[in-house]
């Protein structure tokens, strides 16, 4: 049986699947940023300015993009995690950073299904010390990222002191499913770029 994501997860919203709607869905997964999250809007690619469209719009993973495009590893700072009430997945806020001063390159949410991960993997994924994508990558899980819609947002709420960006700056950003070759779904996300 592949693991999915239930109608149950933590935010009360059923998955992209079920209920059609990409922006509800990134709206549930983004409700730990706060009210800002409610302002969120999907845009085509052509809108998106080049630098931003091309750090998200591929079926790559963004560790291993932003990696590549700050010309470091990225580290990673977790504000916020829990795990579904039927422990079938971990739902994180996290900043992704670079550098001495840990300079914001992405924000983001993400619901992690458990269920098809050994314990050990998961005790890894809890720890918080290492970016997903890089954890995934050093225990040999391949995966493409299935791009659900790219998103834009006035930065407001937890999002402005976390991403060192100006009240009202537009984050651009993407909604998206981490997919194994076999189809399972990994993890549903949304990220979004302070700065390009």
């Amino acid at each position: 049986m592949k693991p999915s994501f239930s109608s149950a997860s933590a935010a009360g919203c059923s998955s992209v699947d079920e209920s059609g709607s990409v922006l509800a869905r990134a709206r549930a997964l983004t409700v730990g940023w706060g009210a800002g999250a409610r302002a969120l809007s999907t845009l085509p690619a052509a809108s998106v300015p080049a630098p931003y469209r091309a750090l998200l719009d591929h079926d790559r993973g963004m560790t291993a993009v932003l990696s590549e495009r700050w010309g470091e590893p990225v580290g990673v700072r977790v504000l916020r995690q829990r795990t579904e009430p039927d422990g079938t997945a971990l739902l994180r806020d996290i900043v992704l950073t670079v550098g001495p001063d840990a300079l914001p390159v992405e924000l983001a949410s993400i619901r992690i299904a458990l269920d098809g991960f050994p314990t050990a993997f998961a005790e890894q994924l809890r720890e918080g010390t290492e970016p997903f994508g890089r954890l995934l990558a050093r225990n040999g899980v391949a995966f493409s990222v299935e791009v659900l819609g790219l998103l834009t947002v006035p930065a407001a709420d937890v999002w402005v002191a976390e991403g060192r960006v100006s009240p009202g700056a537009t984050l651009y950003g993407r909604i998206g499913r981490l997919m194994r070759a076999d189809g399972w779904t990994i993890a549903e996300t949304v990220e979004f770029l302070p700065r390009a």
